[in-house]
């Protein structure tokens, strides 16, 4: 007898198990495909950064990724800039997809996060954090997000706390990011350039 053996499964539970893999399969592929996305986006927003004049970097976690044959270890900056808060607030810093500094300081100019399927709201967070511990008025914030998701960020935007907060956090599809992205680093003298394609509450 083969333990596990297909053969001994009923016709109905032989189309359960089937239904069970393909449905994992869709699942694994929607998840790499979600994957890409954010890599191709952090990719756009790492090249535009750098062809205005600033110094890059990904999240920490994700810097030996690459995208249409580019590392972005090879498109940031070299050594993450000590920021000015304590080690817990930094490292949740360090998670924000993409951040933007002034050249040669630990001046943030831009600060992006992308959210695909996840909460849209911990994306918001991160931000916050950057805004309480360390802004000083000349950064902006952006939620990088699939056209299908607009009305998502539109109410996680609207809550009362985030309205309250002061943070003027824009967002940006990802529709508009792509088809943009070689204009904006022909034509972009800094970072006023990403307000044609945001949008904001």
């Amino acid at each position: 007898m083969l333990i596990g053996s297909d053969e001994y499964l009923s016709e109905a539970e032989r189309k359960k198990f089937e239904k069970n893999i393909e449905k994992r399969q869709r699942e694994i592929q929607d998840e790499k495909q979600e994957d890409n996305l954010h890599t191709e986006m952090q990719y756009h927003l790492l090249k535009i950064g750098n062809s205005l004049g600033y110094d890059v970097t990904p999240a920490s976690n994700d810097k030996s990724k690459t995208y249409n044959g580019q590392n972005f270890s090879f498109l940031s900056v070299n050594k993450f800039p000590d920021l000015p808060t304590d080690k817990d607030t930094q490292n949740t810093i360090r998670l924000i997809d993409v951040l933007w500094f002034e050249k040669g300081t630990n001046n943030i100019i831009g600060a992006f996060e992308i959210e695909k399927s996840t909460s849209i709201y911990s994306g918001i967070l991160r931000l916050s954090d950057l805004h309480f511990s360390l802004a000083d008025g000349d950064e902006v914030f952006y939620i990088i997000i699939p056209d299908i998701r607009e009305k998502d960020v539109i109410f996680q935007l609207n809550r009362p706390a985030i309205k309250k907060s002061g943070m003027n956090i824009r967002y940006i599809l990802f529709s508009e990011l792509k088809a943009n992205c070689d204009a904006i680093c022909k034509f972009g003298s800094d970072h006023s350039i990403m307000q044609k394609i945001a949008k904001s509450i």
